[in-house]
């Protein structure tokens, strides 16, 4: 599969839908390319891991102006245009997306209106689902709710009000791993599995390099993994893609499956665009520019084990064709340089064989047909 940008399509309009990229088998439905809005950093909380609080400061509230949101609804089609990709997703984050939901539901009308269709996904902190207009969201198939430092019945009743009042049809409980969360993480687990939801795992990165908390998350993967195998073996569904640092532990061909610096339209309220969800500082390019694909290539954020700053002990390793060399972004933020190995090499090395040994059971439960399911 190829991920890289093709030159020869930057000029290229109404492409065929069969002529697009899309995933090999098994791998249809991911999207491949990858819009993530940012279109304002207004929020009813600051969160010490979030990136955009650390990088963009505290007082910033900053909202996209209106002529600019209004370049975006057409910046969009246009980069479906020539991006040659069957399967996009517009992904909303923030700040807090459902402060606006007039907007969510202005883009996505204009992606229903002038593209092929995409995938919608909001991502939010759940504070505002007893106050939004859920109208305004009826393009939306995805659901990310991060648990911040809310009680599991509060969660619960959030996503079930999210159940109850849209189209959602798949609900993701995001954590990032502070200490409190890191306690809980198999409670959350546990609640996430019984109750049909999906689970996102993410390292506080703003740890940095602190040795203690390394080693507490260490275990704490390999009791979730333990706790994954008991559910496995009762017969649960337990999704590992993206479960752990957005990593996509069953990947094995040798194309790195990651946009990053390639496939990855970053939006940011003034209007900038950019190459990483991680890295609000770094843009090339804005909305108005010309030749619009070509603004989002950008081979430093490459997350690809084929780049030649990998070392070779990683294109030995077991886990290579998930990590991939790790995060680029995690590298520059806590090394100052893309190269070397991941900066979660040791959680990677020894979590990501075991995950992609939860799904082999998984399989070998389902071939035997003897998977047994536990009603609570």
């Amino acid at each position: 599969m190829k991920f890289q940008a093709d030159p020869q399509m930057s000029n290229t309009l109404d492409v065929p839908q069969d002529s697009r990229i899309r995933g090999e088998k098994g791998w249809e439905k991911l999207p491949l390319f990858w819009f993530l809005l940012f279109l304002s950093y207004k929020c009813t909380r600051r969160c010490s891991y979030c990136y955009a609080f650390n990088q963009v400061g505290e007082g910033n509230t900053a909202e996209m102006d209106e002529n600019t949101f209004s370049r975006l609804l057409d910046w969009i089609p246009e980069v479906w245009e020539v991006n040659h990709v069957k399967v996009n997703i517009i992904n909303f984050l923030g700040g807090e997306p459902l402060l606006r939901t007039d907007r969510i539901r202005k883009v996505m009308d204009a992606v229903q209106a002038r593209t092929g269709g995409m995938q919608g996904l909001v991502n939010t902190n759940g504070d505002l689902v007893d106050q939004v207009r859920w109208e305004d969201l009826e393009h939306i198939q995805w659901m990310t709710m991060n648990i911040t430092d809310n009680s599991l019945t509060e969660l619960s009743r959030r996503m079930k009000v999210v159940a109850g009042r849209s189209n959602v049809k798949n609900q993701t409980i995001a954590v990032t791993l502070d200490d409190d969360n890191l306690d809980r993480i198999l409670d959350i687990s546990r609640f996430g599995i019984e109750n049909g939801y999906r689970l996102r795992y993410n390292k506080d990165l703003f740890r940095g390099k602190d040795s203690e908390y390394q080693k507490r998350l260490l275990k704490k993967y390999h009791d979730l993994c333990d706790l994954l195998e008991v559910y496995v073996t009762r017969g649960y569904e337990v999704h590992t893609t993206f479960l752990l640092d957005i990593l996509i532990p069953l990947w094995e061909m040798k194309d790195s499956p990651y946009p990053c610096g390639r496939r990855m339209a970053v939006v940011f309220p003034d209007g900038g665009i950019g190459p990483c969800i991680r890295d609000h500082g770094f843009k090339t390019g804005t909305l108005f520019d010309a030749d619009p694909l070509s603004k989002i290539q950008c081979e430093t954020f490459h997350f690809d084990l084929g780049k030649p700053d990998i070392p070779d002990e990683c294109r030995a390793c077991e886990a290579r064709t998930t990590c991939q060399g790790g995060c680029p972004r995690d590298k520059l933020l806590l090394t100052g340089a893309r190269s070397g190995k991941s900066v979660a090499c040791e959680v990677h090395r020894e979590i990501i064989p075991r995950l992609r040994r939860l799904d082999q059971l998984k399989s070998k439960i389902r071939s035997l047909g003897s998977g047994e399911h536990a009603d609570t």
